[in-house]
């Protein structure tokens, strides 16, 4: 015996979309007289529960007001001492090119007879990376790749989000221009304004690379000067140059040389040398 399916009609469907709601809770609802049973405990309750929001409220209010002098009076305190400080750092630079200034006017007054020690003194002092220096040369930059860091839409394209650099280079990637700048006959070289003298190093901590312990960040440049054509001409045709083209089609790091007529490096402060004594 089989049944025939039961017929919808238009008004019913038009019923469900307009009134979706089910005609059994009306009718629980008009039994409880269209309201929601109460009980003798409700108002108190939310009246202990509002008294106890606003404790809380009261509570953190009076804490964050009442730490905010002291925290306002440790960093004014803390910005008086750095700027105490730089003022300090900058009274002791002045002082020591005048010092430098009248050493040197010294110098040439008790060697004025000797040409020959001064032109040999002043070498010295450029070896040494002590003068300022001017001239013809090569700069060589390094750069970390910038990647956005936004999701990527259904099609596989980035979204517009904050743009953040990538580490991939090290303490060697600059150790390594910088020696190839050497070999190819530099007669001065600055990492970021920082003049390279015989007895800097060039590390790295954390994520910031160091030189003669002042942190540098990306770009990375490498001002040289000397003999400008043998410097591009052996720079372009080493190993260095060529693993840094590679990463920069591989990886999207920026590197770029090229030469100057007009570098400047700056001399580099007094090293202060030590000599080992025989204990007594």
């Amino acid at each position: 015996m089989t049944t025939s399916p039961r017929r919808v009609t238009t008004q019913q469907l038009v019923d469900l979309v307009l009134d979706p709601r089910d005609p059994g809770y009306e009718a629980a609802a008009e039994r409880h007289g269209g309201k929601a049973p109460k009980h003798w405990y409700d108002e108190p309750l939310v009246a202990v529960g509002a008294l106890a929001v606003g404790l809380v409220l009261a509570i953190a209010w009076v804490h964050t007001h009442r730490a905010a002098p002291a925290a306002a009076k440790v960093h004014d305190q803390l910005v008086s001492q750095v700027r105490t400080a730089d003022k300090t750092a900058a009274d002791l630079a002045r002082t020591e090119t005048d010092l430098t200034k009248q050493l040197n006017a010294i110098r040439s007054a008790a060697l004025s007879g000797s040409s020959g020690l001064v032109r040999t003194i002043e070498q010295r002092q450029l070896l040494a990376g002590e003068t300022a220096v001017q001239g013809p040369g090569l700069e060589v930059t390094l750069a970390e790749p910038t990647v956005s860091s936004a999701p990527s839409d259904g099609a596989g394209h980035a979204t517009r989000g904050p743009m953040t650099t990538s580490h991939i280079l090290i303490d060697r990637d600059v150790r390594s221009v910088v020696n190839q700048l050497l070999s190819d006959g530099a007669e001065a070289i600055a990492v970021n304004g920082i003049r390279l003298t015989p007895t800097s190093a060039i590390r790295f901590a954390g994520d910031a690379v160091l030189v003669d312990f002042e942190p540098i960040t990306s770009p990375y440049k490498i001002d040289a000067i000397g003999n400008a054509d043998a410097l591009i001409t052996g720079f372009a045709s080493s190993d260095v140059a060529s693993r840094y083209q590679t990463l920069a089609s591989a990886r999207g790091i920026g590197f770029t040389f090229e030469q100057k007529d007009g570098l400047a490096v700056a001399g580099s402060p007094g090293t202060v040398l030590r000599y080992a004594r025989v204990a007594r």
